[in-house]
Formats: structure tokens, sequence, C-alpha cells
């Protein structure tokens, strides 16, 4: 969110804050929850929160509550919020180490004449990096110390970190999306961040010069020479629109090919923030000359045929108009194997097919080759480093990936032996993979990094530890996929009715709306780009909270890369 620019919206922002604190001293402690309009990540776009400082003569409960409504006030590293500590601790406080995120009404209670006790239910939090983690509504009691300075009374003692309702939070921060890239170097792989408004270009280059998170370590890279980082005393300028990041010594390593992706790195990673519009670097304040990557420049994110790609009465392939249009040297020997589950690659030169027999390997210039024939297998997917995936669904430590050869590799995994595996689907940068599971809970949605051995080919060895790990608000899950490179959607079930979840990866969930009775869904060009194939055989697509069907009848619709 961006810094107001007009003084009369300040004001109101004041004038705002002084009603509210007068009214209840900052947080309601008694009396029922009013409902109030929907927050989106929209609201307030253009405001910001000036709230005050400490009352004269305001008593301990008094100084609590400015203290976490000024929570909302990042501006000058929480300024205003350590207005109310004291003298020692103003200096020792670290708000920036986390980011609780509450629902409901907060308490209040009074333990003692220099003590209380601040208690809220948490949803989700934010990490000292900008991390979203989602979990279970968990209640979280904190502790506050008073101490008497000057005759006011002060904050002693306070846990690090802020409390924010969700829709403060929505208002002061907003994602933004940090660019590494996969071992070989061909893809960008983003890792979603939430920056509150005011310096947002700097902490993303500060976070993006600490490098890989740590869920992703191992998974992808990036281009800064190690120990790199913004020169002391500075911060990202923009200049028309020119986004100028000064380095420290240490990125003078890097050669010409790595300060090429650097600058992509850096240029991606700020693309979010609407003022910028290109990067600069610089090193100790000497301007770096950059050529551009050119037509070598790793993928951010490619588009897959908007077409479905379907198997109807024998036919494979494009389906427009009502025709299907076949895909020379590979349509007919997909349709030979009567498939069940198709998953095509890039450059439709390439599929894994569920058949009859097992999963085989589908190419134009080769004989088709039976990789799997374990019983009970589940879709397979692709990926572009030449191997297909495959698991059985009643044993989700089963996930085995085939090279085109038909060599089997097992991919090391730490899956619930309990569960049944329904989905698997590999990220378009070939670093992520979502698994869906059914438990004995519910639908569970889990996503994470692979890792693989450049040495090999870049071979897929395990699967890291999760870092979106969420039951699904349904009864039973269907199926699975990448909606674009930053979220996944599931399609679930309850009592016969289906539903479709989007799922931010480190971010939000939302609900996608309630398609009729289906059992597959197909994504990869954004939320517009949804498919679902209901029951009945019809696709179904997304139109604003409901969804459209097709008149055509199909047997199954293909996975696109």
């Amino acid at each position: 969110m961006r810094p107001l620019q007009r003084r009369a919206t300040a004001v109101v922002a004041a004038t705002i804050s002084t009603l509210m604190l007068a009214a209840c001293g900052g947080i309601p402690t008694s009396g029922d929850v009013q409902a109030g309009n929907p927050f989106t990540e929209q609201s307030f776009s253009d405001f910001v929160f000036n709230p005050l400082g400490p009352t004269k003569g305001a008593d301990q409960m008094g100084i609590l509550q400015g203290f976490i409504a000024a929570f909302t006030g990042p501006q000058g590293d929480y300024a205003t919020a350590r207005e109310y500590l004291s003298s020692q601790f103003k200096k020792e406080w670290d708000p920036r180490q986390s980011v609780q995120i509450r629902t409901g009404v907060p308490t209040l209670r009074t333990i003692d004449e220099t003590t209380i006790e601040y208690s809220f239910t948490s949803k989700a939090q934010l990490d000292s990096s900008g991390t979203y983690t989602a979990g279970p509504p968990s209640v979280q009691v904190l502790d506050f110390s008073f101490v008497k300075e000057d005759e006011q009374w002060r904050i002693s003692k306070a846990p690090p970190g802020i409390v924010l309702a969700e829709s403060t939070f929505l208002t002061i921060f907003s994602k933004h999306s940090l660019y590494f890239y996969d071992l070989s170097l061909q893809y960008m792989v983003p890792d979603e961040r939430w920056f509150p408004g005011g310096t947002t270009a700097t902490r993303i280059v500060s976070a993006l010069l600490d490098g890989p998170p740590e869920w992703l370590k191992g998974s992808v890279v990036s281009q800064f020479p190690d120990g790199t980082k913004l020169t002391p005393g500075t911060t990202v300028t923009i200049d028309s629109t020119v986004a100028q990041v000064d380095l420290t010594s240490e990125a003078a390593a890097a050669d010409a090919r790595q300060r090429q992706l650097m600058q992509l790195q850096l240029a991606q990673s700020l693309s979010s923030v609407a003022e910028i519009g290109s990067v600069e670097v610089s090193i100790a304040g000497s301007v770096l000359s950059i050529a551009p990557l050119g037509a070598n420049a790793p993928v951010v994110q490619r588009p897959v045929d908007a077409r479905p790609l379907v198997f109807v009465d024998g036919k494979f392939g494009f389906l427009s108009g009502g025709q299907i249009s076949d895909i020379a040297d590979l349509s007919p020997k997909v349709a030979e194997l009567k498939p069940k589950a198709i998953s095509v690659g890039a450059g439709v030169l390439v599929a894994a097919v569920l058949g009859e027999n097992g999963v085989s390997l589908v190419r134009r210039d080769a004989e088709t080759r039976l990789l799997d024939s374990r019983g009970g297998l589940i879709a397979p997917a692709l990926d572009d480093f030449g191997y297909v995936w495959s698991a059985q669904q009643s044993s989700p430590n089963s996930i085995t990936v085939f090279d085109f050869k038909g060599v089997a590799h097992s991919v090391a995994t730490s899956l619930p032996a309990d569960a049944t595996i329904q989905a698997i689907q590999i990220a378009q940068d070939d670093s992520r993979i979502a698994i869906l599971l059914q438990t004995v809970a519910g639908p569970r949605l889990l996503v994470a990094a692979i890792q693989r051995n450049p040495t090999e080919g870049y071979l897929p060895i395990a699967i890291g530890t999760p870092v979106l790990d969420t039951l699904v608000d349904a009864q039973t899950a269907l199926d699975a996929t990448w909606v674009d490179r930053y979220s996944v959607a599931v399609l679930a079930s309850t009592k016969g009715e289906s539903a479709v979840f989007n799922y931010d990866i480190g971010g939000l969930q939302t609900s996608l709306g309630q398609p009729a009775p289906s059992r597959v869904i197909i994504g990869g060009n954004g939320r517009t780009g949804l498919r679902v194939l209901s029951d009945d055989g019809f696709l179904q697509t997304p139109r604003g909270s409901s969804w459209q069907s097709t008149t055509t009848k199909v047997d199954l619709i293909a996975a696109q890369r």
C-alpha cells in the first residue's frame, strides 16, 4: 500500500484515528460484535493509519490500548508505538519479528498493578521475512509489564512483533513475490511475501538479497554473490519510475551473465510496486552497464493453449468450435491406450497416459512405452526435465518418477501413511509440487519444493517440507491443479455438491464457487482459464461467482504444461 500523498487524506486519517481512540481506547473489550462491510486486499488502497501517541496521565490499560492501536503505523519503524515504551525498552522492542493476524474481539485482563494480559484468537502469522503461514485458529495470550517514568506509565516488557485484525492487516500489508531461479536457470520461481507500505521496495530488495527461504533451499538459487546486501545507509529510491538499487562490493564478483540475471531478479521482484517500471543497479555508487538478456531469458510464466485438450468418442485433440483437431503423430497413439487420464508436455510433443495397463509414455518421435504397471494408479504428471510422475492412490509414499528410457526412481516423501493420494501436480517452474490427499479429517492440500540432483539430469530425489499444508473445507478430495505460478485450485465435494477453492502459496484462501457435480479440474492460465469436467461429461468455465457449462460432451480433459 502506498503512503498518502494528499494532505487532506492524511487529515482524514488522523481524524478517524482520533475518534477511534477516543471512543474505545483503540480496542473494544466488551459488547457484541457488530458486522460491517467486507474487506478485501484493495480496501483503503489510498489510506494510511496515523495512530496517536500516549495521552498524559493515562493508566496502564489506556497505555496498552494505545500501544496496540499504534501497531497500525509502521512509519519510522513504528515510531508512534515506541512512544508507549520505557526509555530502555523502546530500543529493544522488535516489531518486525512477526505479525499475528487475529479474528474476533480480543480481551484485556489486569493481572496486577504492573501486568496486563492480552488474549486473542490467531488465524495466521507473518514471520520476519514476510512469509505468511495460515493455521487452525488458536488462542494466544501475551503479557505486558509497566513501569512509571516521569510520573507516566510506560510499557517495560512486551513480546516482539505486532498483532493486527485481519481487515487491518489487509489494509496495511500487500503481497509481493520475490523471484529466484530453478536449478537449471531456465525458469523463475516466485516466493510470495507480505510487506507494509512506505518502505516496500527496500524491504523487497533486502529480503531478496537474504536468499531463498528455508522451504525452497536446495530447489532454487539466487544469482547474487554471497554476502551481497544493500549498501549500508541506503534505500531503494525511485527516480521517474526507475528503481535505483546500490549493492555492496560483493556484487562485483558476478560475471556478465550473472549481472543480467541479478537485474532480472530485481526487476521481477519489484514489478508489483506500482511506481517502478525498470531497475538500475549500481555497486558502491557506480552504475553498472548491463546488456538485455534477449531471447535466452529465463521463463517467468508460459501460457498453455487456451483450447481444452480432450478425449471424446475415441479421438484426442484440441477442442474448438465443437470440433476436435488432431495432434500429428500423437493423437492416434494416445487414443489406442483408451485413456483414463492424460498429461501433456510443453509443445505437445509428449504425453503421459493412464490407460488400462497402467501409465505409458507417448511420444511423437518414438514408440509408446509402458512405464508403470502397478495397480490403483492416479493421473500421472510430467515435468520439463523428462520425468513422468506416477503414484498409487492407496499409498501416498509410492511416488515414483520414470525417465523416458523407462528407468524408475523412488522419490522420498514424508506423507501420512493413512491417507490416500488424489492428485499430484508439478508447477511450471519444475521446482514445486502440489499434492492433494484424502485423510480421515477431510481433504488436505500440501505444496512443497522438489529436491533434485543437478548432476543426474535434475532427477527428483525428495519432496521437501511443505510451505502450505491445509485442510480443505469439504468431505471428499477430487482433484487439484496449478491455477498459475502463484496459486493452486482444489476441487472437492460435500454430500455430492462440488466446490472449488483457490489457495495462494503463502497467502489467502478464497472460494471459487460451486460448479455442477464434477470430477476433474484443469488450469494454467489464471482463474479465467480454469476448466472443470462435470460428472455428466460437460466442461465448465468460471463466470464471476458461478460456472458456465459448454454444450460439448467429452470423456476426459488433459492437463497441459
